[in-house]
């Protein structure tokens, strides 16, 4: 078979048209599986016959079907949250997916795996993700933890200008189908606050900038440094936002250059040769990653 000068990029564009496809038309998965099964089976035969060009463009079409497929939303289990018909305020039980974002003063919002939902007295299991916010003070939780809370629970919405940002599909692909709001004093924690490694050490970062910076500048370099936007004061805030340069606080690519760069010169300054020095930053950025989640920016 001939390829082109970079083999995978006919592959790459594929898989991204198909997924883009998907977004919108959306045909049954089994007509999706039939057409690949005939795909397959022709790509096949015209290996077999040498039948390169033919081959090539199956293996084209297989691969805009698998990422038709890959966007495509898996049927949900009969205990999913989104199944079931919910009150005015229902009470949802699970573990702590994040850590809580506190986005103002007094909203924090939250991402929960729920695993069960009580009604009264009686409890069910349940499935699904969740994102709530809560307004007010809430109790000190993370990631990891149990919890329960009383929410009020509805499927997202989104803008309905035509061609507009489609929050609800943004959530879907998170895998989060309803979003709710309720008191932060309806937050119980159920277990001990014993959150993963990655967050006790960003945690502890976060802590030691805090202690050694002043309130203003230490918020500042955390949002700079770790995207810990919490501590930042509400004047600081609004005038990133007015200025349009938000997007510096938020985990990113920008970051990993900061990091990098810190860690590369000063390694640099104190003498130690050129490639131990670019090793010592490239696992700084594994590091880093681990910690602040590996998003795509990252």
């Amino acid at each position: 078979m001939v390829w082109p000068a970079a083999p995978l990029a006919p592959l790459a564009a594929a898989l991204a048209a198909g997924i883009w496809a998907r977004a919108w038309i959306a045909p049954p998965t089994a007509w999706l599986l039939m057409a690949g099964a005939v795909l397959l089976i022709a790509g096949t035969a015209a290996l077999v016959w040498r039948r390169e060009r033919v081959a090539t463009v199956a293996l084209i079409g297989l691969t805009a079907l698998l990422g038709m497929l890959r966007g495509a939303t898996p049927p949900l289990p009969p205990d999913h949250i989104a199944r079931v018909a919910l009150g005015p305020a229902a009470t949802v039980e699970g573990r702590l997916a994040e850590e809580p974002r506190r986005w103002a003063p007094d909203r924090t919002r939250l991402v929960l795996e729920v695993d069960g939902l009580v009604e009264g007295e009686e409890r069910r299991p349940a499935t699904g993700r969740i994102q709530f916010t809560l307004y007010g003070e809430p109790p000190e939780v993370g990631e990891g933890q149990r919890v329960a809370v009383e929410l009020k629970l509805h499927r997202p919405l989104g803008f309905r200008n035509p061609g507009g940002f489609d929050y609800p599909a943004v959530l879907r692909r998170e895998g989060v189908l309803l979003v709710g709001s309720g008191k932060a004093t309806a937050l119980v924690p159920q277990t001990p606050d014993e959150p993963p490694w990655p967050v006790r050490v960003k945690r502890w970062a976060v802590a030691t900038i805090a202690a050694h910076l002043p309130e203003a500048s230490a918020a500042l370099l955390s949002g700079l440094i770790l995207g810990e936007k919490a501590g930042l004061p509400p004047e600081a805030d609004e005038a990133f936002r007015r200025a349009g340069v938000y997007h510096i606080l938020a985990v990113s690519g920008f970051n990993v250059a900061l990091l990098a760069s810190f860690v590369f010169f000063v390694l640099a300054s104190v003498g130690i040769p050129r490639r131990p020095t670019a090793v010592a930053a490239a696992f700084s950025l594994v590091g880093f990653a681990l910690v602040v989640g590996g998003q795509p920016s990252v």
